[in-house]
C-alpha cells in the first residue's frame, strides 16, 4: 500500500471535492483513500508498487527514476479528480480475472453512507453492491453515482431547466416577503434570538459577538465592519449602530473616540446572557425555561446587500424590512391551517442531550428549527416542486424525472443546511456556515437568513447543479460518450443501491461477494439517524411518492442503527453507556455475521476504522473475530486534513487503519494468551518503524499498532488466559501500547533508558503520543499501564501532574504544579527523585523571574547540572514537547527550557561542579504507585 502517496493525495482532496459538496454526509472518507482500499482488496499481492500506483491513476514511473522525479510525478496528479482511463480499467479487470476468475468481481459495502467506496469501485466498472439503512444516504448515493452513470452529462441540461423553473416560480411567490430598496439586492439578514430581561423587562438580543466582516479583503481596504449594541432602557430595547473602519489593536476597529471591539459587547457567553440596559446577568436556567415556555423571539440587526456586482455591503434594517418579515410571519401562520399543512415538518426531534442541544431551547419539532419566514421559504419550494412533478414526468419520463426530482430535493436540503436557526455567519469569509458542520445540532444565538425569493435558491442550486457535471467528469462520463467500456449499457446488475440494514442483507445470496470494502460506524462518534432527520423530513415531503419504499417511516430508523447512542438508553436503571456499548457490539456482530455469509470462502474484506477510544477497537475486533474473521494485514493512512492536526492544544486522531480480513480457518482451534503475548510485542515493534516511515506519529502510532496485534490475536478462537477464561482483544491492544511505549522511549532517549523514573517517562510519552495538553482519561490510564501499571489517579492527587475532570486529563504547567506544592523551589528542600520535577522547577523559576541568574543559583545548589540523568531528560523534553512557530502560541515550558538550553554556556561558566553522590542502594529509581486500576468516574 503506497501510504505516503495516499497521505499526500488525501491532503490535496480536502476542499473542492464535488463528491463531498453534493450533499452533507458525516465522516465521508476521501476518494483517493477509498480507491486504494478497493484496488488493494482486489489486485494480486505480488503486483509491483509502480504498477499499483499506475492503476490508481499516476503516470507510469520512468526507469531509474530519482526521488525528485518520483515526488514530482506524485504531486502533479490529483487522484480524486482523475477517472481511470480505459487502459487502466482494462488492466484492472485483467488482473481481477486472474485473481478471481471474473473481470468484474462483486464488491460490497453495506455501510455505504456517503458512497466513497462504491463510487470508486464504479469508476473501474466493477459489479458494485452498495446499501445503507439511512434513506438520506441512499438518496445521496443515487445522486452522486447512480444517476451520473445512468444518464451521463447530458442530464445537465434538464437539471438546469427545472432548477430555473422552480427558482422563477419561487421568486414570483416570495418576492413580496423580501423587499429590497432601489438599486440594491438583499442577500442576507442577520438575526439574534431575543429574551426578555427578568430584571428590567428589556428585549435583549443574544449574540456572542457583533462581527459582520473581518475578511482579508476588508482588512486590506480598511473597511472591517460590525454593529454596536446601543442600550435603550426607556424603550425597553437594544438598538444598533453600524461600525466600519480600519483594523485596530487586537480584534478592534479604529474609531475617532476610541477603538471598538465587537467581542467586548457580547450579550451571551457560555449560555449565560447579559442585559446591555441594566447589566443584569441572565442565567442559563432562565434562558432554557424562557425558550421552553415562551419561545425565543427574533431581532434583525443588519441587512447584507449588493449593488450590481459589487462586494457585500451592510445597512441597518428599516421599516420596509420589518414589514416584509411581518407579512411572511402571517403567511407562515396561515400555512398551518391551509392546504400546505402537510408540507410543514412537525415531526418530533430527538432530545438526546449529547448531540441535540437545540432541544433544550425549545426546538422540539423540526419546523421550529426555522424562523417563520425561513419556514415559509422552504415550504414554498417544496410546494412548487410537488406541483411540477407531473410536468417533469410528462417531459422526461419516469426514470429521468426521478433523477431531476432528486436533485431538486437536494437543493432544498442545502437551503435547510444554510438557512436555519442552527446555521451560522462566518465573518472572516462573509458567508454562511452550515448547520451540519459539526456532529451535533446546536442553537446559534445569532444566525443568518438568506433572501428566499432569489438568493437562497440560486445560492444552493448553483452548488448542486455545478457538482453534477463535475461528478460526471469524475466518473468519466461525457455527453453521448463514455470512458468506460459499454457504460452506455450500464444496468442495475453492475451497480445496485439498496436501502438495507447491514445485518439483514436478504437481497444477496450466500458466498456471492468477492470483496467487501466497508467503513462501519465509529462506536459513539456520530448519531447518523438523529442528525439526518434534519434533512429526511424535507426529502420525505418531496420524494415520498418518488421512492416510496425509502420513506415509509415518519423518521429515520434509530432502533436498528449500529451506533453506541447513549441517549437511547437513558432512564433504564442501568448505565446508559454500558447498555449502548452492548447494543453496538451485538449489532456489529450481526453485521459482520452477514458479511461472513455473503463473502466467498476465498474472498477478502477490508475494514476502515478510525477511533481513538480503545473500547471502540475492542468491540470492533471482538465482533470481527466472533463472526469468523482473521485479520491478515493492516495499514494506517492519514485521512484527515493535516492543517488541523499536530497542534499542541488539540488531541486529534488523523489516521484511519485498514484491516485486511479473511475467513479464519475453521480448523483453527483455541490458543493461550501467554503463548501469543511475546509474538504480539515483537510484531508491533517490528512494524513501528514502518508506520513512522509513512508519517504515522503521536497517538496514531499507538492505534496503528492495533492492526499487527490483531494479526496475531485473530488467528485462533477463542484465546484463553492461564485459568482457561476467554480474553478479549483489549489484552492484545494493551500489549501493543506497551511495545510502542518502549519503542518510542528508547528512540526519544537515544541511548540506554535505565535511570528514567516512571513519572518522567509517562510525562514525556504523553506529550509524544498526544501532542496536546489535554487528552482523554482512558488514554492516560492506558499509557500509564503500558509504562508500569501505576494508578493514573495519583498523577493528579499525589504528584499534581494532571488535572482530571469529566473523562479528560490536562497536563498542569510548572507554575500550576508549584502552586499545588508538587515540588519545592527551596534548594535544601528540593528532591530530585523525579526528573520531571527538576525540569519543572527551573522552568517555574525562569518564567517567574525572566532571568537566568536565579536558575543558575538553583541548579548550583541542587547539583542538577552535574546530574547526567537530568541533562538527558532535558534533551528529551526539548525533543518531545511540541514547538510552535508562532511565538504567541508557544508552550511556556518548551520556550523556557529552550531559552535556558541556549544559555547553557553562561550557566556553566558560573557554576562550580560538585558531583553529588546518588543513593542507588534501592536500585533504579521508581514510583510507589498503587497498582489497582482506576475506573473512569
Amino acid at each position: 500500500m503506497p501510504v505516503k502517496l495516499l497521505n499526500e493525495q488525501v491532503y490535496y482532496e480536502n476542499g473542492g471535492n464535488p463528491f463531498k459538496g453534493l450533499h452533507r454526509w458525516y465522516s465521508r472518507k476521501p476518494l483517493s483513500f477509498s480507491r486504494a482500499s478497493v484496488l488493494g482488496s482486489l489486485l494480486p499481492a505480488d503486483i509491483s508498487m509502480e504498477e499499483f500506483e499506475y492503476l490508481l491513476g499516476l503516470d507510469m514511473a520512468r526507469a531509474n527514476e530519482s526521488e525528485t522525479e518520483k515526488s514530482n510525478r506524485h504531486q502533479r496528479t490529483r487522484l480524486y479528480k482523475t477517472p481511470p482511463d480505459p487502459e487502466r480499467v482494462k488492466r484492472v479487470q485483467e488482473l481481477c480475472e486472474q485473481m478471481w476468475g471474473d473481470k468484474t468481481p462483486a464488491v460490497l459495502d453495506a455501510f455505504a453512507g456517503g458512497g466513497s467506496i462504491p463510487f470508486e469501485a464504479a469508476r473501474y466498472g466493477l459489479r458494485v453492491f452498495a446499501s445503507d439503512l439511512n434513506p438520506v444516504a441512499v438518496v445521496t448515493m443515487k445522486a452522486a453515482i447512480e444517476f451520473p452513470l445512468k444518464f451521463g452529462a447530458a442530464l445537465q441540461e434538464d437539471i438546469d431547466k427545472w432548477v430555473k423553473w422552480v427558482g422563477d416560480e419561487a421568486e414570483k411567490r416570495l418576492k413580496d416577503f423580501f423587499p429590497s430598496q432601489d438599486g440594491e439586492k438583499v442577500q442576507n439578514y442577520l438575526w439574534a434570538h431575543t429574551v426578555v430581561c427578568p430584571s428590567c423587562q428589556s428585549v435583549v438580543p443574544l449574540s456572542p459577538n457583533w462581527w459582520l466582516d473581518r475578511s482579508p479583503s476588508a482588512i486590506k481596504k480598511g473597511e472591517i465592519c460590525a454593529v454596536k449594541p446601543i442600550p435603550n432602557l426607556a424603550e425597553k430595547r437594544v438598538d444598533f449602530e453600524l461600525i466600519k473602519g480600519k483594523k485596530g489593536k487586537g480584534n478592534s476597529i479604529q474609531m475617532p473616540d476610541g477603538d471598538y471591539d465587537p467581542d467586548d459587547f457580547s450579550t451571551v457567553s457560555r449560555s449565560v446572557g447579559k442585559c446591555p440596559n441594566c447589566q443584569n446577568v441572565i442565567e442559563q436556567e432562565y434562558l432554557i425555561n424562557y425558550a421552553q415556555t415562551k419561545g425565543f423571539e427574533h431581532q434583525i440587526y443588519v441587512v447584507a446587500y449588493k449593488k450590481n456586482k459589487s462586494s457585500l455591503e451592510f445597512r441597518m434594517p428599516n421599516e420596509m424590512d420589518a414589514l416584509g418579515y411581518e407579512k411572511a410571519t402571517q403567511k407562515s401562520q396561515d400555512l398551518y391551517d391551509g392546504s400546505s399543512y402537510h408540507l410543514i415538518p412537525q415531526e418530533p426531534c430527538s432530545d438526546n442531550p449529547q448531540y441535540m442541544m437545540a432541544y433544550r431551547y425549545g426546538l422540539t419539532t423540526w419546523d421550529k428549527y426555522f424562523n417563520p419566514r425561513q419556514l415559509l421559504t422552504l415550504v414554498t419550494y417544496a410546494e412548487i416542486i410537488n406541483e411540477a412533478k407531473e410536468k417533469i414526468r410528462k417531459d422526461l419520463g419516469e426514470e429521468k424525472s426521478q433523477a431531476i426530482l432528486t436533485y431538486l430535493s437536494l437543493i432544498i436540503d442545502r437551503c435547510v443546511d444554510h438557512n436555519s436557526r442552527v446555521s451560522g455567519w462566518h465573518s472572516t469569509r462573509t458567508m454562511l456556515d452550515r448547520a451540519s458542520k459539526t456532529h451535533a445540532l446546536n442553537l446559534i444565538w445569532n444566525y443568518p437568513e438568506l433572501n428566499g425569493a432569489s438568493r437562497a435558491w440560486i445560492y444552493c442550486a448553483n452548488a448542486v447543479s455545478e457538482d453534477y457535471t463535475k461528478l460526471c467528469e469524475l466518473l468519466g462520463t461525457k455527453i453521448n460518450s463514455s470512458s468506460f467500456q459499454e457504460l452506455e449499457n450500464h444496468t442495475e446488475k453492475t451497480f445496485q443501491i439498496d436501502s438495507a440494514s447491514a445485518d439483514s442483507l436478504f437481497h444477496l445470496e450466500d458466498t456471492s461477494i468477492d470483496a467487501i470494502v466497508t467503513d462501519p460506524p465509529y462506536y459513539d462518534t456520530i448519531p447518523y439517524a438523529e442528525l439526518s432527520d434534519f434533512f429526511y423530513v424535507w426529502q420525505r415531503r418531496v420524494l415520498g411518492d418518488v421512492f416510496p419504499d425509502l420513506f415509509l417511516q415518519e423518521l429515520t430508523d434509530k432502533d436498528r442503527e449500529a451506533v453506541a447512542n447513549l441517549g437511547r438508553f437513558r432512564d433504564m436503571g442501568v448505565s446508559p453507556k454500558e447498555l449502548a456499548y452492548q447494543d453496538y457490539e451485538a449489532k456489529m456482530q450481526s453485521a459482520f455475521g452477514e458479511y461472513y455469509r455473503v463473502l466467498k470462502d476465498n474472498g477478502v474484506m477490508t475494514v476502515q476504522f478510525n477511533h481513538k477510544d480503545s473500547g471502540a477497537w475492542d468491540v470492533l475486533a471482538q465482533s470481527l473475530i466472533t463472526a469468523g474473521f482473521e485479520i491478515t494485514a493492516s495499514w494506517a493512512v492519514s485521512t484527515e486534513n493535516p492543517q488541523n492536526l499536530h497542534q499542541a492544544q488539540k488531541n486529534s486522531v488523523s489516521s484511519t487503519v485498514l484491516l485486511i480480513c479473511r475467513k479464519r480457518d475453521p480448523n483453527a482451534g483455541q490458543a493461550w494468551w501467554d503463548d501469543l503475548r511475546p509474538e504480539v510485542a515483537n510484531l508491533v515493534e517490528q512494524r513501528a518503524p514502518d508506520f513512522e516511515a509513512n508519517e504515522i506519529q503521536g497517538i496514531d502510532l499507538y492505534l496503528s499498532a492495533f492492526g499487527p496485534a490483531l494479526n496475531v490475536f485473530s488467528r485462533n478462537y477463542p484465546i484463553l488466559d492461564s485459568t482457561g477464561v476467554e480474553v478479549r482483544p483489549e489484552v492484545a491492544f494493551a500489549e501493543a501500547r506497551k511495545a510502542v511505549a518502549n519503542y518510542r522511549f528508547r528512540k526519544l532517549a537515544q541511548t540506554d533508558t535505565a535511570g528514567f523514573d516512571p513519572l518522567t517517562q509517562w510525562y514525556f510519552l504523553a506529550w509524544d503520543a498526544f501532542q496536546a495538553r489535554e487528552f482523554p482519561f482512558d488514554d492516560a490510564r492506558q499509557l500509564a499501564l503500558a509504562i508500569g501499571g501505576f494508578n493514573v489517579a495519583d498523577l493528579g492527587k499525589t504528584y499534581k501532574l494532571l488535572d482530571i475532570k469529566s473523562g479528560t486529563c490536562k497536563l498542569l504547567s510548572p507554575d500550576q504544579r508549584y502552586k499545588k506544592h508538587a515540588f519545592s523551589l527551596v534548594d535544601n528542600e528540593f528532591s530530585a527523585r523525579y526528573l520531571i520535577d527538576g525540569l519543572h522547577a527551573i522552568t517555574a523559576i525562569y518564567l517567574e523571574e525572566q532571568t537566568i541568574e536565579p536558575v543558575r543559583r538553583f541548579i548550583k545548589a541542587t547539583g542538577l547540572l552535574s546530574n547526567e540523568m537530568f541533562m538527558r531528560a532535558w534533551e528529551v523534553a526539548l525533543r518531545v514537547i511540541p514547538h510552535i512557530s508562532d511565538p504567541r502560541k508557544r508552550i511556556p515550558e518548551e520556550k523556557a527550557l529552550a531559552d535556558l538550553w541556549l544559555a547553557m554556556d553562561e550557566i556553566k561558566a558560573k557554576v562550580s561542579y560538585v558531583q553529588p553522590e546518588l543513593d542507588l542502594s534501592g536500585g533504579q529509581m521508581g514510583l510507589d504507585f498503587d497498582t489497582t486500576e482506576l475506573e473512569e468516574e
